[in-house]
């Protein structure tokens, strides 16, 4: 890659984006006008409001006339506060529904004993108000009474209402109320202002670019596909951490200036504070946001490349946009914070780190983890942009639009479900499950779960027939060998073993889910119901989901020279089907093995055949784990509180030979296949 061209790339990206004066208003313009408008502006309008609301006088009324003491006590001028007024109704409801009172105070006295009971609505904006004052009446009315009998009993009040006497004293520095004050929203502001920075610029270099025809012509020129995607990346990137930093400063100067003034600042007791000690927080903060950035452009770069025109990127970014903003508010919700769960689930850990070092709540080994897992996601999606990059379909806007939108007249016979057949079914099964099969499978259990996957295999197929694709290929219906077989169970085995590695790690790592891996299986298995537990648990998703996976979503994604990218992709979205954290990774693996399987037989029915024998065997150890299974697996299985070296190399060692074993048996056929074809190829 040759420096000098990505340079050239970045500049000539550059100008073009700052040409945008709407893009100049989004990156530079708002940022800067934003914050001081709303943070001053809110505040100032709510104590306004606050006050007027404390000054103005609130009409009550009581079911029958008060006592002159509590009388006497409304009556009292108070600095600054409005007077509750007597006010006479008919019908206390209706009088608190057209506001001509504020509250109703019903009197009641049994054996001697006054009791009030106060009628507020609360959907109207003084009825708070009403109550704390009211509240604040009759606890001045009850403690007149108690002090007047201690009196005649010849007490001292004092010694009697106060026994003791106490003082809270805030041991908290003033740095460290800012920051916790600056962690509750800092976080969620920045990684806004970041979506702002990268979604526009993104849109411009690509959908931007293929509307105005210019996209042909950079192909043109002598340059790599990667100097071209750096280029365009690099000025994405910086947008956006530009945008973050001026939304930093737009947001301290900001605060700086409600706090010099009659601001929050006073009110909190952080009026005066050493800014010094927020500079450590700050710089870890700058490069939290910075990896966050890179993160954000390189999504919103690949989304935008699916779109054939500026419009229709604004519309596929919006998922994108909520996908990031719903987890950004994890930082104002309390009592959720850093720790080795969610320090790594995207954009949750950044909003979360940001909070905790703010807050001077440092742990070294998370923010390893944060920085190292957000480095991770920079460079998987680089490397999905390159690789989208690499497509001419996808670049030059020839890829169908979702087929599901098409009129079914208009769709030809034999259609085959595109990369957008293939997201949108995802997504809609994704969302269908986390809110029909999640209530079905609470409220049904064992039936819910059967219920969930006759789902899954529904969506597929009344897709697959709206677009009238051609079943055979689409769902890869073609009869299996043995050798592959054989090969697909030898390559499953070998899995198995890594991947039973694999959870146990998790497990070690974040021992919090040894209870929710315990809780799902007791959840799932039903005693003594051997034969149910095998159909629902093993043969249904055997069936169902490689319908889903392995057959719509892996065709849809593989398209004509994809396989790779696809085998590993509809793994991925395996995983996260399952939506438990400890799982994923697993189930993502044996997700890409089920997929390397069908893409080498060109069955489906091998991955039908090793998602059975997967999931059975866990019916089988949990209904018999003395069993020669459950034996086998007690061997497979690594215990890292009593961990021996020699045990997993000896694993590894035959985890690595069943899956060589494997993958002789099921490569040969299809290669033979690539090479006559290259052959062919002039």
């Amino acid at each position: 890659m040759r420096n000098k061209i990505v340079k050239q790339i970045f500049k000539k990206e550059m100008l073009d984006i700052l040409r945008d004066k709407k893009t100049i208003f989004m990156m530079i313009v708002l940022p800067i006008i934003l914050y001081p408008i709303l943070m001053v502006g809110i505040s100032g309008i709510m104590t306004m409001s606050m006050s007027k609301m404390e000054r103005s006088d609130i009409n009550i009324a009581f079911n029958s006339i008060p006592n002159k003491d509590i009388l006497d006590i409304m009556k009292k001028d108070k600095d600054d506060e409005g007077k509750l007024i007597l006010t006479k109704v008919d019908n206390y409801k209706k009088a608190l529904e057209d506001e001509k009172i504020a509250a109703y105070i019903e009197i009641e006295e049994k054996n001697n004993v006054q009791s009030y009971k106060i009628y507020t609505n609360s959907s109207k904006d003084n009825s708070s108000t009403a109550k704390n004052k009211i509240e604040d009446v009759l606890n001045e009315y009850k403690e007149n009474i108690v002090e007047n009998k201690i009196i005649e009993q010849g007490l001292d009040v004092k010694q009697i209402l106060e026994p003791i006497t106490y003082k809270n004293v805030d041991v908290a520095k003033t740095e460290e109320i800012a920051g916790y004050f600056l962690g509750q929203m800092l976080p969620f502001i920045l990684i806004i202002g970041v979506l702002l920075g990268a979604i526009y610029p993104a849109i411009d270099v690509m959908a931007g670019e293929k509307e105005r025809g210019t996209l042909e012509t950079l192909f043109t020129l002598p340059i790599s596909n990667l100097e071209l995607v750096m280029g365009k990346y690099m000025a994405v990137s910086f947008c956006a951490i530009v945008t973050a930093f001026l939304n930093i400063l737009s947001i301290l100067l900001t605060l700086g200036f409600l706090l010099v003034t009659a601001g929050p600042g006073n009110e909190l007791g952080i009026a005066n504070f050493d800014l010094s000690q927020l500079i450590l927080p700050g710089i870890v903060t700058i490069i939290c946001i910075c990896l966050f950035s890179m993160v954000v452009s390189a999504v919103s770069m690949c989304v935008c490349s699916l779109a054939k025109s500026f419009k229709d990127a604004q519309n596929y970014i919006t998922p994108v946009t909520l996908f990031v903003m719903l987890p950004s508010y994890v930082c104002m919700i309390p009592n959720i914070e850093l720790d080795s769960f969610t320090a790594t689930i995207p954009v949750v850990n950044i909003s979360l780190l940001i909070k905790s070092v703010l807050s001077f709540k440092t742990d070294i080994n998370l923010i390893a983890i944060v920085l190292i897992s957000n480095f991770a996601f920079v460079i998987l999606s680089v490397l999905l942009l390159s690789k989208m990059f690499n497509s001419e379909e996808i670049l030059f806007g020839n890829n169908k639009s979702f087929s599901f939108l098409e009129k079914r007249s208009n769709i030809k016979k034999g259609t085959m479900p595109s990369i957008s057949d293939g997201a949108i079914l995802y997504a809609i099964g994704l969302v269908l499950l986390i809110y029909v099969g999640t209530i079905v499978q609470l409220k049904f259990k064992m039936v819910g779960i059967a219920l969930t996957q006759v789902m899954i295999i529904a969506l597929p197929l009344l897709f697959a027939f709206y677009i009238k694709t051609d079943f055979k290929k689409t769902f890869s219906l073609k009869a299996v060998s043995l050798k592959h077989v054989l090969g697909g169970i030898l390559l499953w085995m070998g899995g198995f073993i890594v991947i039973n590695i694999i959870t146990q790690v998790i497990l070690y790592l974040f021992p919090q889910n040894i209870k929710v891996a315990e809780a799902l299986s007791n959840a799932i298995i039903l005693k003594d119901k051997f034969l149910i537990n095998l159909l629902v648990i093993a043969v249904m998703p055997a069936i169902c989901e490689e319908i889903f996976f392995r057959g719509f979503v892996f065709t849809s994604f593989k398209g004509k020279n994809s396989a790779k990218a696809a085998i590993i992709v509809s793994g991925i979205l395996f995983g996260f089907m399952h939506m438990d954290f400890f799982r994923i990774v697993p189930t993502g693996i044996l997700g890409i093995i089920f997929a390397y399987c069908v893409y080498r037989s060109g069955s489906i029915f091998i991955a039908m055949i090793l998602h059975f024998i997967n999931n059975s065997l866990a019916v089988i150890v949990s209904h018999y784990p003395t069993s020669s299974l459950g034996k086998i697996y007690k061997i497979i299985e690594i215990d890292f509180t009593n961990f021996k070296i020699g045990h997993m190399i000896m694993l590894l060692c035959i985890s690595g030979v069943l899956i060589g074993l494997g993958i002789i048996l099921l490569k040969s056929k299809v290669d033979k296949k690539e090479k006559n074809a290259q052959v062919k190829a002039p």
